[in-house]
């Protein structure tokens, strides 16, 4: 059997950052007070709220608690690097207005997202009806239940591991 080198690694990271990239919020399902675990076989989002579109696509290494630049859950760190690597960074921040009073439980990375043609162009917020094709996504991630506020921003970094 095959085994997947870095080099292929990194060539993946590399084509998955030239693709078009959201990160997409859902409301999941109203009853979870207790984020259940994550499937692996999704298409989509259970309720999708919206998508917004990652603004800045990047490369990290792991990192240590004393050397990190990133830290997620866990504690899992990394540190980011110039050079693409296997892991794939995805940063973008929600808008004030993007999601407000809306309460999320869920989140997914898409690639290959299609706004409808009469979406302006340059429209990073999209809602389920100005979307076209959704694309595929790359992962999903259940979550405790969040309630949005007009009053803050949110941004979220993703660290995709290939």
């Amino acid at each position: 059997m095959q085994t997947l080198q870095d080099a292929g690694r990194i060539a993946l990271a590399k084509s998955l950052a030239a693709m078009p990239c959201h990160i997409a919020w859902g409301r999941g399902d109203g009853q979870w007070q207790v984020a259940p675990a994550n499937p692996t076989d999704r298409t989509a989002l259970r309720d999708e709220i919206g998508r917004r579109t990652v603004v800045d696509v990047g490369y990290a290494r792991p990192g240590t608690l004393a050397d990190h630049d990133i830290e997620l859950p866990g504690p899992i760190y990394y540190k980011t690097s110039a050079e693409p690597t296997p892991y794939l960074v995805l940063r973008t921040t929600f808008a004030f207005a993007d999601a407000e009073g809306e309460t999320v439980r869920e989140c997914g990375v898409f690639f290959g997202t299609v706004a409808k043609p009469d979406v302006p162009a340059g429209k990073r917020y999209l809602t389920p009806g100005e979307i076209e094709n959704p694309g595929t996504v790359y992962c999903l991630e259940n979550r405790p239940p969040v309630l949005r506020s007009g009053t803050t921003k949110a941004t979220e970094e993703i660290v995709i591991p290939l």
